[in-house]
C-alpha cells in the first residue's frame, strides 16, 4: 500500500473531521485577514495623498507629515497582515495534509453535504 493511503486509513473520522472544521475556520480567518490588509493599503493611500496635498499643494507642512505618518502606519500594518495570510495559508495546507485531502477536495466534501 502507498504511504498515503496508510495514512488516511491511519486517521480517525473524528479526527478528520475536527480537522476539516479546523481547516474551514481558518480559511474563513484568512478572509478577514485579506479584508484587512486591503483596508490598509487603503489607509497607506490615503496617507499619501494627503502627504501630496501638504507637500506639493503648498496647503501646510502639518498635513504633509501626517500623510506621510499615516501612509507609515498603513504600509507597516499591510506587510504584518501579508505576513499572517502568507503563514496561515501555508497553515491551512498542513491541517488539510494531516487529514489526508488537498485544497480542492475540502470543498468538494462539503458540497457533498
Amino acid at each position: 500500500m502507498s504511504e498515503k493511503l496508510l495514512k488516511k486509513q491511519m486517521i480517525s473520522s473524528d479526527n478528520r473531521s475536527v480537522l476539516m472544521e479546523e481547516a474551514r475556520l481558518q480559511t474563513q480567518a484568512l478572509f478577514w485577514l485579506g479584508v484587512w490588509k486591503r483596508a490598509a493599503l487603503s489607509l497607506m493611500v490615503v496617507g499619501l495623498v494627503l502627504a501630496w496635498w501638504g507637500i506639493f499643494l503648498s496647503t501646510g507642512v502639518i498635513r504633509g507629515v501626517l500623510g506621510i505618518a499615516i501612509a507609515l502606519a498603513g504600509g507597516a500594518a499591510a506587510i504584518i497582515i501579508r505576513r499572517g495570510l502568507v503563514h496561515g495559508k501555508k497553515n491551512v495546507e498542513k491541517i488539510l495534509k494531516a487529514a489526508g485531502l488537498q485544497h480542492g477536495e475540502m470543498r468538494s466534501q462539503a458540497d457533498n453535504k
